[in-house]
């Protein structure tokens, strides 16, 4: 059994894996789905919410819970979250899963990894200066969005590259982002820097980026499989 913590992306919380959890429990595993902090509310806080933030979030369920063999499962932003709370906690990890989701370098903001053309997009959504507020065509897509505090996209994730180089990690990349080919998926830079490393192992779905929503009975089996594999 393990115990499997799901991390979404920008916008979302743990309402995003409710067509998988049931699963993952029938398949034996413990599943913690958070809604991280700042993303429960239509109204967003005004509190300064940055990624350490998140990643205490990830991390105190691991203490509160006692939790050892952790599966850190993350989806696009996810992918931040999960990167800087295993390296606080490698010993606990079990397996890192990203599903087309954000690898940064030691010292790189998400902000480095969004391609330069949709900065400008970014801060046309930060009405407030302290939070990305979905569009009226991103809720009329998933009306459940939430105001995603912009501080998580700006700070500098530092972690020991080699702490993080001792676990064991898979990454999937969804090959067709949200369905146009003319659009290169911001997730390919981070898909290639694995793919590089032997550390990893890796796979191409001809899936788009919104995973669980498109196929959520595959990524449930993808899940379950790795969850229940060895470690290399």
């Amino acid at each position: 059994m393990a115990n499997i913590i799901l991390i979404a992306g920008t916008y979302h919380g743990g309402w995003y894996w409710e067509p998988i959890i049931p699963a993952l429990t029938n398949a034996g595993h413990r599943v913690f789905a958070p809604t991280l902090s700042g993303l429960a509310s239509s109204n967003p806080i005004s509190t300064k919410i940055n990624l350490d933030t998140h990643i205490d979030d990830v991390l105190r369920i691991v203490e509160e819970n006692n939790l050892d063999d952790v599966v850190l499962v993350g989806w696009s932003y996810g992918g931040m979250v999960i990167t800087g709370a295993a390296a606080r906690i490698t010993t606990k990890v079990q397996k890192l899963i990203y599903l087309d989701a954000q690898l940064p370098k030691p010292g790189e903001r998400e902000w480095d990894l969004i391609p330069e053309h949709e900065h400008e997009m970014f801060i046309g959504l930060c009405k407030d200066g302290l939070n990305l507020h979905p569009d009226a065509g991103m809720l009329t897509y998933e009306p459940r969005m939430h105001p995603h505090p912009l501080a998580t996209k700006l700070q500098p994730l530092n972690y020991d590259q080699v702490k993080f180089n001792s676990l064991s990690k898979v990454f999937v990349f969804a090959e067709k982002w949200f369905g146009d080919p003319s659009v290169l998926s911001p997730i390919k830079r981070s898909y290639d820097n694995a793919t590089k490393d032997p550390g990893w192992r890796t796979h191409s779905w001809p899936n788009g980026h919104d995973l669980v929503r498109e196929d959520a009975q595959k990524v449930a089996e993808f899940l379950v499989a790795e969850a229940a594999s060895p470690v290399p």
